[in-house]
């Protein structure tokens, strides 16, 4: 669209609402469009965001306010958006930029109106996209933190997780998420603060450590879990493990025994392992010997297809409670 053509269109319906150019504030939905689609200020941000990316800063904020409004208000808008949808990283020279950004205060509005309300929004909302942009580099800043602290050994985990809640828990999330892409060296590294200890005076949370175990497959980091208070965290992680289906898993599912809240669900996950290893086969039979353990045991052992089996341990084996199987056979 033209400049001209644009500029009367503007112009039009400034007057329609009675106020002059200089002190209008509200802009028509089909004008605030027009202006985003408009060739001469895509160009203008294209440009601009060329100095973004070479972080000529300088630069950039002298272009834009070289432009006058509602030019300067609309390519602020694109410029930030083209950032955020680009993925554009910042530098700590763009971030102070953008956070300039997210002080301004838009100079146009759109009044939006419906069934019986009526609500202004800014036209060129460029301060809620800095906040978003601004967010993410500060996650950014902090995962780069992380890794590098970790990668050199200098994460205490005590100190790391502790402060406000609200502290702890973005913490806690990060290091879930990120825990994964460090190097086995930094994971043992963190798995040792733990483990090397003859007395462990201080865990995090379940979660930190099914997580912890998951990445380091250490043993020991999973006898700590077992130990720890069950909740729906440590389950899940039982219900992983024999789905994973491996000598190790199936071992932490057997250690997980130990535990008298995830004992029960423990056996029933090994109960359903199929093919049996000659391992659960024999760890089963144990608990078959334990009377408050046997009926539980034998009774799921024989919904999983197993009768025979127990029919044989019956006449092969002294050590399990005959009497619970025999009562479970005869159901």
């Amino acid at each position: 669209m033209q400049q001209g053509m644009l500029s009367s269109v503007l112009l039009s319906g400034l007057l329609l609402i009675g106020m002059p150019l200089a002190s209008a504030t509200e802009m028509q939905p089909v004008v605030v469009q027009q202006w985003k689609q408009d060739e001469q200020i895509q160009t203008k941000v294209a440009e601009l965001l060329q100095y973004a990316v070479e972080d000529e800063v300088d630069s950039l904020k002298f272009a834009l306010q070289r432009l006058a409004l509602p030019q300067q208000e609309v390519t602020r808008f694109l410029l930030l958006q083209k950032i955020e949808q680009q993925d554009v990283a910042l530098t700590s020279k763009m971030a102070i930029f953008v956070e300039s950004q997210q002080k301004l205060v838009p100079t146009y509005q759109v009044l939006e109106k419906g069934d019986g309300y009526e609500f202004v929004t800014p036209a060129f909302n460029y301060p809620a996209i800095a906040s978003r942009l601004l967010k993410q580099w500060q996650q950014d800043q902090t995962t780069l933190d992380f890794g590098l602290m970790a990668e050199r050994k200098e994460l205490n985990l005590l100190t790391w997780l502790s402060g406000s809640e609200y502290q702890v828990q973005t913490r806690e999330a990060l290091l879930i998420r990120e825990l994964d892409s460090l190097s086995p060296e930094a994971v043992q590294a963190l798995t040792k603060q733990f483990t090397s200890q003859a007395v462990t005076s201080w865990l995090p949370s379940s979660q930190v450590m099914v997580r912890l175990a998951q990445v380091s497959e250490d043993p020991d980091i999973y006898k700590l879990l077992w130990l720890m208070k069950a909740d729906h965290h440590s389950e899940n992680e039982l219900v992983r493990l024999a789905n994973v289906g491996d000598k190790f898993a199936l071992n932490q599912v057997m250690n997980a025994t130990s535990n008298p809240s995830l004992k029960e669900q423990a056996l029933l996950e090994l109960t359903r392992v199929k093919p049996m290893s000659e391992e659960v086969k024999e760890f089963l039979v144990s608990r078959m010997s334990i009377t408050d353990e046997a009926p539980l045991v034998a009774r799921e052992l024989a919904a999983q297809g197993y009768r025979g089996w127990l029919e044989e341990l019956l006449s092969s084996n002294q050590q399990v409670k005959s009497n619970a199987i025999s009562q479970v056979l005869s159901q």
